[in-house]
């Protein structure tokens, strides 16, 4: 494997010369093998956007250097500025209809679609040609890393708006489903919705026909959409391990349903090792893999073209009939390995802190200008929204994408539509082996609930339970729990701004929100962390925050450390979740999706781990 420091090719070079080279540079080797570079991605051009002449140029330098194509290159940038002129804009209609989708700009576009008009036999013709080859190489670029997922919305929305432009002009055929239609839903028993919204809005943009069916979608429901509906191929999602075992029913239920359409799947906890080894082992029609959005577009491309379908079919057969292979091979290896026997590695002696009080704390309509400090915006815009590489530096040199997703991320926060509540409370606990045993907070010494947890089958063998004083020291112990949300009425307004053709605002909307509970779950967590008689140093800051270089940790429900999601039923029953507005669907999820809840603990030595 190889890994680059890009920049350093072009130190000394004149500002907008160097945002060439290295672009230049990168492509080279890109296309050489390189396999991980280190680059700035605010201060790279994108090679696409590059005019030949200056591709030249940086060749020339690049594999012929001499004092004289240095001395040119130099001259050339000495005094240029980044800036878009009119020679960067095609002449043609054609042309600008695809740079307006690329740029992701509607200044000039309806007049040009006006004109497009004049020279396509029909509206449909416009759409199918400038139009859909824009979106293709918005597609091409995303997936050279070349655009990010703001820019992508962006370009989503332009496209939006030109074909309810051209639809006035359009004859409304029956039936029509463009390039195929797709039947999207989050799985049973799951709220989560973002990565499905923005695959819908990249298929639908793309020329395919979505029918939507939304979140918590039983199978049943599924099987009468598509008998009724007869789509090309289904879109399943879902974000956690359990969404994923979900996945696998459907499967099962559409095969006994006698249905056999393809299937993509995608979503944080699903691999392609379980989507082949799985999902598709329950099902007799084709299930594919799609690990983001530009993904799923091309596979739902791929499906829909004659040839192409029948070559992924057969990469498909191959994968599936190797991968089988490996895990037969893999469970016919005679185990040899002795299990080490676990011993407790979590220092006993730890002191135990008593809070303040053990009432149930309940904060509504939290202030969240109080909490903008606590909103993550390295994850908010260099994740959610693509930025890669975002930080405090790239805003405050005042880089356009940054400030720009900066200002719509701020905006909702004070738009007032995000509405935060919480709640906490401490209860006397104990641990008993492997479980963790919660009392009454009247009387300390009732049991009321017992949660269950994994212990590493390999040193340092933790388990949640360590962190708490033993039944058998005599010593009483204590834990928090917690639930926040900020998640009201966020679904909806983000459908309403979808509708309108903001694709952008809907997807940066419900980023938002997430990142909000995220905050809030800090905050809760900081004054958690007072009131138990710890509280964080007068230097502390909110990156130290982020990094949860506090003492103590909390752990929510699903996560390696405590997997089993049907705990959540157990905390919704010691704190009440439901009076800030926080419901449990059947499958044990938290409705809104921007929810955060946690079991807290207070030992010095409290940490994230994996069981395996």
């Amino acid at each position: 494997m190889t890994i680059l420091g890009v920049s350093n090719v072009s130190f000394g070079l004149p500002p907008v010369g160097r945002e060439v080279l290295n672009a230049v540079y990168l492509y080279h080797c890109t296309q050489a093998g390189l396999d991980y570079a280190i680059v700035n991605t605010e201060k790279l051009e994108r090679y696409a956007s590059i005019p030949e002449n200056e591709i030249s140029m940086a060749n020339e330098l690049l594999f012929t250097t001499t004092d004289e194509t240095l001395a040119d290159f130099t001259a050339f940038y000495r005094d240029k500025k980044k800036e878009k002129t009119e020679d960067d804009i095609p002449k043609t209609v054609d042309g600008r209809l695809a740079y307006y989708i690329i740029e992701g700009t509607k200044e000039g576009l309806i007049p040009d679609l006006e004109k497009a008009l004049d020279q396509y036999d029909t509206p449909l013709d416009v759409i199918n040609g400038p139009l859909m080859e824009g979106m293709a190489e918005v597609g091409r670029l995303f997936n050279d890393n070349q655009l990010i997922v703001a820019e992508v919305l962006q370009s989503a929305g332009v496209m939006k708006a030109a074909v309810a432009f051209l639809e006035q002009y359009m004859e409304k055929k029956e039936g029509d489903s463009g390039k195929g239609k797709i039947v999207l839903a989050t799985v049973k028993g799951d709220v989560h919705d973002i990565g499905k919204n923005l695959v819908e809005i990249i298929l639908s943009n793309n020329g395919f026909k979505v029918v939507d069916v939304g979140i918590k979608v039983t199978p049943a429901t599924l099987i009468e959409v598509i008998r009724k509906e007869k789509p090309d191929m289904v879109g399943l999602s879902g974000l956690l391990v359990k969404s994923a075992k979900q996945m696998v029913l459907t499967a099962q239920d559409f095969k006994e349903a006698g249905i056999d359409v393809p299937i993509l799947v995608g979503g944080a906890a699903l691999s392609r090792r379980f989507t082949e080894t799985k999902i598709a082992a329950e099902y007799d029609g084709p299930v594919i893999y799609a690990k983001d959005a530009m993904q799923g577009l091309d596979l739902a491309n791929r499906l829909q073209s004659g040839a192409g379908k029948a070559e992924l079919l057969r990469e498909l057969d191959a994968q599936q009939e190797k991968r089988l292979a490996s895990e037969a091979a893999r469970a016919a290896k005679p185990a040899v390995a002795v299990a080490e026997k676990p011993v407790k590695t979590v220092r006993e002696d730890a002191p135990v802190y008593v809070p303040h009080d053990l009432r149930r704390h309940v904060l509504k309509d939290y202030s969240v200008s109080h909490l903008y400090p606590y909103v993550n915006m390295r994850t908010l815009i260099g994740h959610h929204l693509g930025l890669k590489g975002y930080n405090d530096n790239t805003l405050a040199k005042g880089d356009p994408r940054a400030v720009e997703l900066h200002e719509l991320a701020t905006g909702f926060l004070q738009s007032g539509l995000l509405k935060p509540s919480g709640m906490y409370q401490f209860f006397p606990a104990q641990s008993d082996g492997d479980d963790v045993v919660i009392y009454s907070p009247a009387d300390g010494k009732t049991e009321i609930e017992r949660f269950t947890f994994p212990r590493q089958s390999s040193a340092p063998f933790l388990c949640l339970a360590d962190y708490l004083k033993s039944i058998d020291s005599g010593e009483m112990d204590y834990v928090a729990f917690m639930q926040v949300t900020a998640g009201h009425g966020v679904r909806s307004e983000a459908q309403h701004l979808k509708e309108q053709g903001k694709f952008l605002e809907s997807h940066a909307l419900q980023a938002t929100a997430l990142e909000l509970a995220e905050g809030f779950a800090e905050r809760i967590h900081q004054e958690i962390r007072d009131q138990w008689g710890f509280p964080d140093a007068t230097d502390f800051t909110m990156r130290d925050r982020f990094a949860a270089k506090y003492q103590g940790q909390r752990f929510s429900f699903g996560y390696p450390a405590c997997p089993n999601l049907e705990d959540q039923a157990k905390l919704f029953g010691l704190i009440k979740p439901e009076d800030i507005g926080v419901q449990l669907t059947e499958e044990y999820m938290m409705d809104p999706e921007a929810s955060v809840s946690a079991i807290v603990f207070a030992h010095p030595d409290a940490r994230y781990f994996v069981v395996d």
